[in-house]
């Protein structure tokens, strides 16, 4: 198989993966049945005690490498799957999320007609637990500065593929974040790296009741407050975050199906990050509503 003269780069795919026994094994075939042809699939998984483990047997001849073992959660899963990894490009996929047809040919392409790239965006549909399409998850890069100023997800992970090399420039998933893993990781990658965006749709982010994201959306923001103070301590863009992290807090805080001690929560976190929110009305509104 030749792309352009050129052999196609070798792809890895990280999964980490913990009790997601009813959705990893239509995550697995969506990465077998792309029919690319240098492949690898890594699967890590932290000692799932439901059918996970059957599902993977069942795949095994297919799957380069796979280990069932505690570990110290998600950061720690995906890094143990980078130090497997062979590819000259890697792709991590969560065990519920999936690859689109024809992604891996379509990510191949762009690294094979940019080797200067080291990062390549794509974009993802949304999907609900039953796989029924139901949105879009958009990404899109403009300046580091742009990215690091708010502290929403500008760039995907489910969409993103790396050079192996950005992991020995720039260093693995930082473990101690348990939610906001990835929003530190692109801080980091991006800052050095402008990646290249393509406009195609390459995988599939699955919205689920179980998902860590949709259960710890404050906790997330709070650790994204942590590290962005730790990487514009002493950058004159920190209070463009802080206003702008404040505004997060304050449409959080609006939020009626979250419960009143969620939503008091926000409120603190709005007045810490910009203390002059004090002087908004709307902060008012929100306290004694």
């Amino acid at each position: 198989f030749r792309l352009y003269g050129s052999a196609w780069p070798k792809i890895s795919v990280v999964t980490p993966s913990f009790n997601q026994g009813q959705f990893i094994e239509e995550t697995i075939r969506s990465v077998l049945l792309q029919s690319y042809p240098n492949l690898e699939l890594i699967i890590i998984d932290g000692g799932s005690t439901d059918n996970t483990l059957e599902i993977i047997k069942k795949y095994e001849p297919w799957i380069a490498y796979w280990v069932s073992e505690p570990d110290r959660g998600q950061s720690h899963a995906i890094n143990k799957g980078i130090g497997k990894a062979t590819g000259d490009i890697l792709f991590w996929l969560n065990s519920d999320d999936l690859v689109l047809s024809c992604a891996f040919e379509r990510i191949g392409k762009v690294f094979v007609d940019n080797p200067e790239t080291k990062m390549v965006i794509g974009q993802a549909k949304v999907i609900d637990a039953q796989g029924n399409e139901i949105g879009e998850l958009l990404s899109n890069f403009t300046t580091w500065e742009d990215l690091v100023t708010t502290p929403h997800n500008q760039v995907r992970q489910v969409s993103t593929f790396f050079s192996k090399q950005l992991f020995d420039e720039c260093g693995l998933v930082n473990e101690e974040i348990e939610i906001a893993m990835d929003i530190e990781f692109f801080s980091r990658l991006t800052r050095d790296h402008e990646p290249t965006g393509i406009p195609d749709f390459v995988s599939s982010f699955r919205v689920q009741d179980q998902s860590k994201s949709y259960l710890n959306t404050i906790k997330g923001y709070v650790e994204v407050d942590c590290f962005r103070r730790q990487l514009l301590r002493d950058n004159a863009l920190f209070p463009k975050y802080a206003a702008a992290s404040s505004e997060n807090w304050m449409n959080m805080a609006k939020r009626e199906k979250s419960d009143i001690k969620s939503r008091f929560t926000c409120l603190k976190n709005a007045m810490e990050m910009n203390p002059k929110i004090i002087f908004d009305r709307r902060f008012w509104f929100l306290l004694f509503y």
